[in-house]
Order: C-alpha cells, then structure tokens, then sequence
C-alpha cells in the first residue's frame, strides 16, 4: 500500500505536466491558426484587430449540442458531461501564453502583445473607436478518447450585437494538436 502510494505521487507530476504541455500545445495550434493573417502591431504603429481573452472559460451545456450531432458513444458523452460539471474553477491561459510565446520563433508575440480581460477590451475599443476588432475567447479543452481528441470553443465577440463562434474537433498528434474540423459554426 505503502508503495502504491508513493508510485502515485511520482506519477503525478508526470501526469500533470503532459496535461499542462496539451492544454499549451492546444492553445499554440489555435493562435497560430487565427494569428496567421494577422499583421504584427508595433508600438504607436497600426491597430491590433484580435485581441486574447485571459481567462480559460467554463463549458455548459451548449458544448452539447455538437457533442450530441458527433453521435459519441453513451460512455463519452458521460465521461464529457462529468468532467464539464466538475471543471469549474477558474483558471487562465497565461501560463501557456507564456510558454508559447517564449518558444515562438515568428511574430506571434508582436501580434498578440497581450491578453486581456473583457472590461480592458471594451475599453480599447471604444478609445480607439473601431469596429471591426475582436476578441477571441477560448473556452477550456475537453478532453475525450483517453486524451487523444479534444473539443475546444471559441467565440470571437465584437459587440452586444455581433458575434461568431464555433466547437474546434482537435486530434493529437505525435507533432502536436491539430484541428480537424470547425463543428457547430454560429454567428449573429
């Protein structure tokens, strides 16, 4: 029993820190896929049109109506509506920003500069008074298929009013997380 235990605090760092490592590998494949066509925002040079929301967001039930059109196993779909009721802590994507962004060999970090909360978009938007800015917010992964496929939110918000978004089907890879398909696309 004895070295059960100690087996087990061991392992569990290992444990957490691939976790850690999917969760920055899946971050990295989103900003990269949305960064893309984005141009680099120098000091006092051109407007930042997508900003980074900073907090990893909370699913609820509206993961399920793509979970549910997936047509999942019953056992899946349990598995993911317990680890959606039981995932509601807050946490934020920092941490694997800077991970990212330590690493990141192109411009990301130029046109990212920093993630941001709500009231400090808000805020940005209305002092610079453009409409056509975003901010991209990225709900936490859902991991499912002992931790080799993950369905991710996102949502770009502009306004009250206009809005877009989608559930991102990502597959792990032995380079990485890739995303295989946008599942549920909505706008308004």
């Amino acid at each position: 029993m004895k070295w059960g235990f100690i087996s087990f605090l061991l392992l569990f760092p290992v444990v957490f820190f691939a976790q850690q490592t999917d969760k920055a590998s899946i971050l990295s494949a989103i900003l990269y896929q949305n960064y893309k066509n984005e141009k680099p925002v120098y000091k006092g040079r051109g407007s930042q049109y997508l900003f980074l929301y900073c907090d990893k967001t909370n699913n609820n039930e509206e993961i399920f109506e793509t979970v549910n059109a997936m047509k999942l196993p019953a056992e899946t779909v349990k598995q993911l509506r317990q680890s959606v009721a039981k995932d509601v802590t807050a946490e934020t994507w920092s941490t694997e920003l800077e991970t990212i962004l330590a690493l990141d060999k192109t411009n990301l970090k130029i046109k990212i500069n920093d993630c941001l909360s709500l009231e400090q978009y808000q805020e940005r938007r209305a002092r610079l008074n453009l409409n056509n800015q975003r901010l991209m917010i990225i709900y936490k992964p859902l991991f499912y298929d002992n931790g080799n496929h993950a369905l991710v939110k996102i949502v770009f918000y502009r306004s009250i009013e206009h809005n877009s978004g989608s559930v991102l089907l990502m597959e792990k890879t032995p380079t990485g997380w890739l995303i295989k398909d946008n599942l549920n696309p909505w706008s308004t």
